[in-house]
């Protein structure tokens, strides 16, 4: 791996735990929104349950101390220690959802961040709050969030209510 991998990859060092373990600081290195490729930096906060991403972050960097920190952050194989690509991740993801009996391979590259759009959405963030925890600069976040079919109806409820109140 050459002194470009870390333009392109995770490494071991992309990963900063902060205060005391509450958040990670994870730089990707590049993204479509840096066209400049300085880095982009997101926040994960500590969920302080079973599926915590901070304490598994905090785990795994624990054990993984005898590899140098420009090492791939998460790695294919044993001895050959690839990096994670986009490709492989969609690829193992899409193996899952078919041997669950989810579906046939629906998930894609965009898959993570329409679910992250619209969970957010359903839990009442705030629309500018949602284009800032994606670090979306464009309304692009918009097209991502799915609504489900009560949606509708409870607007039209809420939308019939008010025309009634206010009559």
């Amino acid at each position: 791996m050459g002194p470009a991998f870390s333009n392109w990859f995770l490494t071991k060092s992309s990963i900063r735990l902060i205060q005391h373990d509450e958040h990670i600081e994870l730089t990707l290195p590049a993204s479509k929104t840096d066209p400049f490729r300085q880095g982009i930096q997101l926040i994960i906060a500590s969920s302080h349950d079973e599926a915590c991403p901070v304490r598994a972050m905090k785990q795994l960097l624990t054990i993984d101390t005898h590899r140098p920190e420009t090492a791939p952050l998460f790695c294919v194989g044993r001895r050959e220690q690839l990096p994670f690509t986009r490709q492989y991740v969609v690829e193992k993801l899409q193996e899952l959802e078919t041997t669950a009996g989810l579906g046939q391979a629906t998930w894609n590259g965009h898959s993570f961040r329409r679910g992250a759009a619209t969970c957010t959405a359903e839990v009442g963030i705030s629309e500018s709050q949602i284009q800032t925890l994606g670090c979306w600069r464009s309304d692009a976040y918009k097209a991502y969030i799915e609504y489900s079919q009560e949606e509708p109806i409870s607007l039209s409820e809420r939308f019939q209510g008010a025309l009634a109140r206010g009559r």
